[in-house]
């Protein structure tokens, strides 16, 4: 019922992460490309361009006004110290700083020497379809960005091999797709993980000393996403009978209880 309930919803939903290391290799076996930070970084220019709906192979024929896909970005992670260190900057998301140093180390060492994309396609997309465009959004100005940044011909073979890694091979989605009965795709509430959710939430990496906090907020943002906008209204058509959950985050009431909680473990323990 306010605007960040939404909005936590929406940048779930329009979010998807789409591997490059299959795209790099059908770029250099089947095409004889050259990948280097150069490359990777036109790609990634002509990527943020085209995501909003800039059609830059087309020479820039817009899909979308501007003023409205102005929240979405792409940009790119690895674990490798010395790639990250020699692309632009403002396409990296550096795990370093975003993540304490115990996180960082672990999620570098998981990754490795891979790469991928953070692809956070437009909220009015998303919005007039649903999650299961997600990854047709982004794989398609994927696909149309290595034709623009690699200068590839828009009809040859190779460009359904970078279509598959784009759309499917290569993609993580936010939410597996649902049973047909509950007739949802990827990407939307019914689907997510409840680990995948945690993680979602960003207090624990934000707050990493402070395990109340990180608790209240992943109980609050589930209780408002599964009970309020999956349970409440996907499925049930309003509000009502999920107003229960309310507890988890209003009025301090699971606050103070899990503050006390804690406390009682401490002295105890």
């Amino acid at each position: 019922n306010n605007a960040a309930m939404q909005q936590m919803w929406d940048d779930i939903r329009r979010t998807i992460i789409v591997g490059l290391d299959l795209a790099h290799n059908t770029l250099q076996k089947r095409l004889g490309k050259e990948i280097t930070p150069e490359t990777i970084n036109e790609y990634l220019h002509v990527l943020n361009h085209a995501m909003p709906g800039a059609a830059v192979v087309q020479e820039h024929m817009c899909e979308t006004h501007p003023g409205l896909v102005d929240d979405c970005y792409v940009k790119v992670f690895t674990g490798d110290d010395e790639m990250a260190d020699d692309l632009e900057p403002q396409f990296v998301l550096p795990i370093d700083k975003l993540f304490p140093a115990k996180m960082a180390a672990q999620l570098k060492a998981a990754v490795g020497k891979s790469m991928w994309q953070a692809i956070h396609i437009p909220t009015t997309v998303s919005r007039t379809c649903d999650g299961g465009t997600t990854s047709r959004w982004s794989a398609m100005q994927i696909g149309m960005s290595f034709i623009g940044a690699y200068k590839m011909c828009a009809g040859e073979a190779a460009v359904a091999d970078l279509a598959f890694a784009a759309k499917h091979a290569g993609v993580i989605q936010m939410a597996d797709i649902l049973p047909a009965r509950r007739a949802r795709g990827p990407n939307e509430p019914g689907g997510i993980k409840f680990g995948h959710f945690a993680d979602m939430i960003q207090s624990d990496r934000k707050y990493p000393n402070d395990p109340v906090r990180s608790s209240l907020e992943i109980v609050a943002a589930g209780c408002m996403l599964f009970d309020q906008i999956w349970l409440g209204s996907y499925m049930s058509g309003g509000v009502g009978f999920t107003q229960y959950a309310t507890a988890a985050y209003t009025d301090n009431i699971l606050d103070d209880y899990t503050s006390y909680g804690v406390d009682y473990i401490k002295k105890k323990h």
